[in-house]
Parts: structure tokens; C-alpha cells; sequence
């Protein structure tokens, strides 16, 4: 067994690890006047999004999505939405489904969802989107 040739595929390993790690922990945001950030959840995998998600913050919220990558559940907190266009809320119901067609048990939480999100959700039927599970918002109204 040649051990040098082990010890530079594992120094490869490592490396990638944590340049995908860096930047897994690098908060988003885009440049439209800041309207976005998205940081990973320390708790649990998953991401916290704060501010609007429109047609402009889409390829951010679909980057952070894939980025993810985890063979299991995911978490997204919107506790810190202020708004959500349709666009937005397709791709979290996409993310949703793909998670759950990787099969097990796996699903994608929204937690925090205010009322609004959770009232477009029911309107259009996506609530029941395999794969998809819902937690109150935690703010009033």
C-alpha cells in the first residue's frame, strides 16, 4: 500500500470538506439592495431567510437550496420573511418534493411560516405537497 498516495487523497478529502464547509457557512446576500440574506440553521441542517424572495433573489434561494446538499430532512426558517413571490414559494415546494423522492422519511420543514405564506400554500393546493411540513409562525397575526 503506498502510503504517500493515501495521505494526499485524504489531504484531497479534507480540503474539499472544508472549502464545502466555509462555504456552507457563508451567509448569502444578494446585491439587489440587500433585500436578501440567507444564513445556515445552527441547530439543525437547513437555512434561516431573512428579508424578500422575488424574481430578483431566486438564483440566491435556489443556490442556497442545492447547496445544501444533505441526505436527509432540511429546515428553512421564515421567521425573518417579509416577502415571498410565488416563484419563490415553487421552488421551496420543488425542493420539498426532491427531498422527499430521495426516499425514507425525508422532508423539508418551512418553519415559522406566516399566515400569508401559509394561506398561498393552501390556495394552491401545495400544503400537501409530499414532502413538505408546515410549523406555525411564530410571529402574531
Amino acid at each position: 500500500m503506498n502510503t504517500t498516495h493515501t495521505a494526499s487523497a485524504s489531504a484531497l478529502v479534507i480540503a474539499a470538506l472544508t472549502e464545502r464547509l466555509v462555504m456552507a457557512l457563508t451567509p448569502i446576500t444578494t446585491a439587489t439592495d440587500r433585500l436578501l440574506r440567507i444564513t445556515p440553521l445552527a441547530d439543525r441542517a437547513g437555512l434561516r431567510i431573512e428579508g424578500e424572495l422575488d424574481r430578483t433573489t431566486l438564483p440566491a434561494l435556489r443556490r442556497a437550496l442545492a447547496s445544501m446538499n444533505v441526505d436527509g430532512s432540511l429546515c428553512v426558517d421564515l421567521s425573518g420573511l417579509e416577502f415571498i413571490d410565488v416563484g419563490c414559494l415553487r421552488a421551496l415546494v420543488g425542493a420539498a418534493a426532491a427531498i422527499h423522492d430521495g426516499g425514507g422519511d425525508h422532508v423539508l420543514t418551512l418553519r415559522s411560516v406566516p399566515p400569508q405564506v401559509r394561506r398561498l400554500l393552501e390556495l394552491t393546493n401545495w400544503h400537501q405537497t409530499p414532502g413538505l411540513l408546515l410549523h406555525a409562525s411564530a410571529r402574531p397575526g
